[in-house]
């Protein structure tokens, strides 16, 4: 290896996965170096995104568990997450180039964290608050113009006197700091549905009687580089006139995801069906297409199903069904093979996603004495003259 040109070196070791780097770190100083370096954890992490590898799941809400995806659903394994926040109950704020944002319940400690390295930031939250009439939301992306991480928070509520008020302030990681900026004065619809990252802005759904003589439910989109809001049109669905629908965004494959849910008369009957519609064209309210439709005689359902990931080979759709089961959905039989993790804790849940990704946020790399084994010391004593 010695006699390899570095960016050759680089190449190799971008290909390899988060845990085997940082053993790797304590193979000769010039790999420690060059693993730490900005432009090799930018290379690592775009081959990873480009080779849709080092998927993980994400469990949440009271408390984080986590499991490697890309192995055959008899062995996806949970366990417990360990991070920075205590005490350990956590909510999600969203996922990004392997970083998350959670929080605790009183959402009073807030913390960027890499949950495979290890690396966090725990946010300054005295400029933040939630109003007594009111509700708190927050996003979490990536600018890649700045090269800059940020989180939104909005607050929307009513003053003593039933006045709607609306108030937006964003956190820079590059500042350490939050600043006021442009808000939105239309209704976000669920009070417990944070941003949804796609194409580097934030979405919620947002709802108004009147926005540019249109009526009806919307997307409201926060460019993370422009740092201002705009409205994207939600999906034409032909039987929108139905009472018992439900319309929700995730992200699904890259794309901005609409999850149309039609719920029975009595919406704790059950759902009759669910539709998946992505954005393929992102800005572009012409190019939603329906994905799919799953309905009862496929799966049995209460409250919702929510499009997670794509399978490897993206023939298939990783399933969140009533926040308590799981399945993949297969999009050309139309047949949903459930099944059930191990590890998986009691109780209702949400579900994310997340990349093995070596971007550092607070701290360093893990050192040496923390990445390698004991017992293969002896290797790195016998290679290091060779190496270094």
């Amino acid at each position: 290896m010695a006699i390899l040109p570095t960016d050759l070196i680089a190449i190799i070791l971008s290909k390899l996965p988060v845990k085997i780097l940082l053993r790797f770190l304590s193979v000769c100083k010039s790999w420690n170096s060059l693993i730490k370096t900005p432009n090799f954890i930018k290379l690592h992490l775009n081959q990873t995104l480009i080779s849709n590898s080092e998927r993980h799941l994400l469990l949440y809400y009271p408390f984080l568990y986590s499991a490697e995806l890309d192995t055959h659903h008899d062995q996806i394994t949970f366990s417990e997450l360990h991070h920075p926040l205590n005490p350990q109950q956590v909510h999600l704020f969203g996922s990004c180039n392997g970083v998350i944002c959670i929080a605790d319940p009183s959402k009073t400690d807030i913390v960027l964290f890499n949950p495979i390295i290890k690396s966090y930031r725990n946010l300054p939250v005295n400029q933040i608050s939630e109003p007594n009439l009111g509700y708190m939301l927050f996003g979490f992306g990536y600018d890649s113009k700045n090269d800059d991480y940020k989180v939104l928070c909005l607050v929307q509520g009513f003053t003593a006197n039933q006045v709607f008020f609306t108030e937006a302030k964003l956190y820079s990681l590059n500042n350490n700091s939050w600043k006021s900026v442009q808000g939105i004065s239309f209704y976000i619809l669920y009070a417990d549905c944070h941003g949804i990252l796609v194409n580097e802005a934030l979405h919620y759904m947002v709802n108004s009687n009147e926005v540019g003589g249109l009526e009806g439910k919307f997307i409201a989109k926060f460019d993370l580089q422009t740092e201002s809001f705009s409205l994207i049109d939600c999906p034409k669905l032909v039987d929108e006139s139905e009472s018992n629908l439900m319309i929700q965004i995730t992200e699904l494959g890259g794309c901005l995801c609409a999850m149309v849910n039609y719920h029975k008369v009595i919406i704790l009957d059950g759902l009759k069906r669910v539709d998946f519609w992505v954005m393929k064209e992102y800005g572009n309210k012409e190019s939603w297409v329906k994905l799919c439709s799953i309905g009862q005689d496929c799966i049995r359902s209460n409250l919702q199903i929510k499009p997670i990931v794509y399978s490897k080979d993206g023939k298939r759709i990783f399933l969140e069904i009533d926040s308590l089961k799981f399945g993949w959905y297969d999009l050309e039989s139309n047949n949903v093979d459930k099944f059930t993790p191990h590890g998986l804790p009691g109780g209702a849940l949400e579900t994310a996603s997340f990349v093995g990704s070596l971007v550092l946020i607070g701290n360093e790399l893990c050192s040496e004495k923390e990445t390698l084994p004991k017992k293969k010391k002896w290797l790195r004593r016998r290679l290091e003259p060779y190496l270094l």
